[in-house]
C-alpha cells in the first residue's frame, strides 16, 4: 500500500489536490498542551488539558515531467491549487478505508529546489495544522 496525501476542502469530501511523490514528512505528530496549577501554600498540584496547538506539517517530493513546459505546468498546478490562508482538511491514509485527518493551511510560499527544472524539481510545502 502507498502513502497518500490528499487536500480536500473544508468539508473533507471534494478533492483538491493529491501531493506527487512525497518523500518526507514528519507525521503523526502532536502538540498536546498541559496547564499546570500550583499554589504556594497546598500541596501539589493540578494538571488540566490545555489542548492540541498547532504545528507545522513538512512535506518534500518531487514533481516531474516530459519536458520543461510539462513541469511547469505541474509548479503551477500545485501554487494554484494549494492557496495560502485557505482552509483545508488533509488527509493521510493509514489503512486503505482509515486515515490521520488535519485542518491545515498553507501560511507560507512553496519551496522549489534551485536547479535547472529540465523534467523535475523538489519542493517542500510547509502546512499549518490545527490554524482553522
Amino acid at each position: 500500500m502507498n502513502v497518500y496525501f490528499k487536500l480536500y476542502d473544508t468539508t473533507g469530501v471534494n478533492l483538491i489536490y493529491t501531493f506527487p511523490v512525497v518523500f518526507s514528512a514528519n507525521y503523526p505528530h502532536s502538540e498536546k498542551r498541559l496547564m499546570e496549577h500550583t499554589t504556594p501554600r497546598a500541596k501539589g498540584s493540578i494538571v488540566v488539558d490545555g489542548g492540541e496547538a498547532s504545528w507545522d506539517l513538512v512535506l518534500q517530493g518531487v514533481l516531474s515531467a516530459a519536458n520543461y513546459q510539462a513541469l511547469v505546468v505541474l509548479i503551477d498546478s500545485m501554487e494554484s491549487s494549494v492557496v495560502l490562508n485557505t482552509p483545508y482538511v488533509l488527509k493521510i491514509n493509514k489503512t486503505v478505508a482509515t486515515y490521520y485527518t488535519y485542518n491545515v493551511k498553507r501560511i507560507s510560499p512553496i519551496e522549489y529546489q534551485d536547479n535547472l527544472k529540465t523534467d523535475f524539481c523538489e519542493y517542500k510545502i510547509t502546512l499549518r495544522i490545527n490554524s482553522w
